[in-house]
């Protein structure tokens, strides 16, 4: 799958979470129009074991509520107002459902789903979100990826075929994994923050054979240097200007 996207790969971070509320149908529908080919998403199980697409641990940011998503029933969940950190320009905003992701999105839109189990690295996440996918054949348009590599092991059990990346946060991090190759074997693709970002690490990671996304680039200048390093695709919180950005740079045929 990684093979047939777009280079560079443009990833609508969260949807167009710039200009709409995060991780909604909202934000990834304006995405969508905006002309991203691909959305990023985050997935983490309710008290009742759905998987929801939402960030935080607590619903206190984004929403009308509180509590942790863990504590709280899907019912629950749904009874909030997601669009709340727009104020009144978005009323009745609801989390979704990673089934209701799937069912009213193009299928010729990448999902990448993030996978927000870090700190309950044995929980039931890898496998539900590996029932969803089977459930609505959607093995061939979809990425994974997580900062917690025991979900990305366990989920690989599941969908073997399915591409699966390993976020990181530090150069620290970074270079252990480019010094001991293993740490990242079965993985096709590498996240990393832009202030990581040089040509020697992603000419790297390349010769390894994996693919190099970074993260979240909101500045042309930022877009214009990671492209330049040669990675394969970045993350933005403002698909419309990354889409700019790529076209000013000699990447006219990404839409």
């Amino acid at each position: 799958m990684l093979n047939s996207l777009p280079n560079p790969v443009l990833f609508a971070h969260r949807g167009a979470s710039a200009h709409a509320p995060e991780n909604t149908m909202v934000a990834f529908n304006l995405a969508i129009s905006l002309g991203a080919q691909a959305i990023e998403l985050d997935a983490q199980l309710s008290a009742d074991n759905a998987v929801v697409i939402f960030h935080d641990t607590s619903v206190s940011r984004t929403t009308n509520g509180s509590g942790k998503i863990y504590q709280l029933t899907l019912k629950q969940l749904k009874s909030l107002n997601a669009g709340s950190e727009f104020g009144t320009a978005f009323v009745n905003i609801k989390i979704p459902t990673l089934e209701e992701v799937f069912s009213e999105i193009d299928s010729n839109i990448i999902l990448n789903i993030e996978l927000k189990n870090l700190k309950t690295p044995f929980d039931a996440l890898p496998e539900k979100v590996a029932k969803v996918i089977l459930e609505q054949q959607a093995e061939n348009r979809v990425l994974i990826s997580s900062f917690n590599p025991i979900a990305l092991i366990r989920l690989g059990k599941f969908l073997p075929a399915v591409p699966r990346g390993l976020l990181l946060r530090t150069a620290f991090q970074i270079d252990l994994c480019l010094l001991f190759p293993a740490i990242i074997s079965g993985l096709q693709s590498i996240h990393v923050p832009f202030e990581c970002i040089t040509k020697i690490r992603v000419n790297t990671f390349h010769k390894l054979g994996k693919k190099v996304f970074t993260y979240t680039l909101n500045h042309p200048a930022d877009i214009q240097h990671v492209l330049n390093c040669g990675v394969d695709g970045f993350f933005t919180d403002d698909p419309a200007l990354g889409l700019r950005t790529l076209s000013r740079s000699g990447y006219n045929d990404i839409n």
